[in-house]
């Protein structure tokens, strides 16, 4: 083994065990007892192994700050500080890096404390999700996008009167060098792949609030399969609305229930990244991960849009309320040819 090669080994095994003790301190205020307790047998353990190597200082430029303390922490749990530290102008790499304040939000929209993130098999899929390869600065960002990260996923970019943002999250500082071989764009959010993670968390308050998104939803779905059934009842029976409804009470309350039920039941699950909100669901990474080049789903899209359904679902809801009272003035049903 030549002496470059060992002392580049060196330089390597000191760089991480000296990260890790910086993240030891920095941790032990923002980030959790038993993250804590993993950076400090981390630290432990790289410094009984490089107790002869002489200590090379790591310069981390603006991720040494306190703001991004979680960040680093998370980093050494993953074993990937040395690459960011190690980085050159020749094996350059372009860090989204989210503040102590996105891993605050993470926590508390998808009910996880940063100590159980911290400890997931696929946290450094996660974090590698926020790397790109390259110093990619903010003018060298498409318009609108993708850029590939050092996990295999994707980014969508999209830049717009001077701001950029990627996957929906907002990049709030742009084009910080560190050294000559990390630029580091800060985001506001922590930039989740794909299925990598529990969906955030709504409660039912917020779900069935009159402003929400649930209700009028719900309520469009019924009276579409309503107003169908009511028209088709009334041909094939000659009974009114009114009447259909009274004779068959409970399979009205039954078919109600059951669909309000398959509407409303997926907000509540905690499935890998799924999204109920129609209005957000098309948007959203899991969706497009899954009907991305779908033939079928992009032949009818922009046909089918939740807003298309809204529409339908208020015009279900006049004609189903139109047809009630028109039919008790009348004294018979509408559709009715007997």
């Amino acid at each position: 083994m030549s002496a470059t090669t060992m002392t580049t080994m060196t330089r390597t095994m000191s760089i991480s065990a000296t990260s890790v003790r910086r993240a030891r301190t920095t941790t032990r205020r923002t980030c959790g007892a038993k993250t804590r307790a993993m950076v400090d047998a981390a630290a432990d353990d790289a410094t009984a192994e490089t107790t002869a190597a002489p200590t090379v200082a790591v310069d981390l430029g603006v991720l040494s700050d306190e703001r991004f303390s979680c960040l680093r922490a998370a980093l050494d749990a993953a074993e990937l500080t040395s690459a960011i530290a190690g980085a050159t102008a020749e094996n350059a790499l372009t860090v989204f890096a989210p503040t102590n304040a996105a891993f605050a939000r993470a926590s508390a929209e998808r009910g996880l404390a940063f100590e159980e993130l911290a400890s997931r098999e696929n946290l450094g899929d996660i974090l590698k999700h926020h790397v790109v390869s390259g110093a990619v600065k903010s003018t060298d960002l498409p318009a609108e996008g993708r850029v590939k990260t050092l996990g295999g996923r994707e980014l969508n970019v999209k830049v717009a009167s001077g701001s950029a943002s990627v996957d929906g999250v907002a990049v709030s500082e742009a084009d910080i060098q560190v050294g000559s071989g990390v630029v580091v764009h800060v985001v506001d959010e922590v930039v989740f792949p794909a299925f990598s993670i529990n969906a955030k968390i709504q409660t039912p308050q917020e779900i069935l609030a009159f402003e929400g998104w649930a209700p009028e939803v719900v309520n469009g779905r019924v009276a579409m399969i309503g107003f169908v059934l009511a028209v088709l009842g009334e041909i094939s029976t000659g009974e009114s609305f009114a009447s259909q409804v009274g004779n068959n009470f409970g399979e009205v309350v039954h078919t109600s229930f059951v669909w309000s039920l398959a509407s409303l039941f997926p907000a509540f699950s905690s499935n890998e990244g799924y999204e109920a909100n129609p209005f957000k669901m098309a948007g959203s990474k899991e969706w497009e991960f899954v009907f991305r080049g779908c033939p079928p789903w992009l032949a009818v899209k922009d046909r089918l849009s939740p807003e298309v359904e809204q529409l339908n679902g208020r015009a279900a809801m006049v004609g189903l309320t139109s047809m009630f009272l028109l039919e008790a003035l009348l004294g018979h049903a509408l559709f009715s040819f007997a």
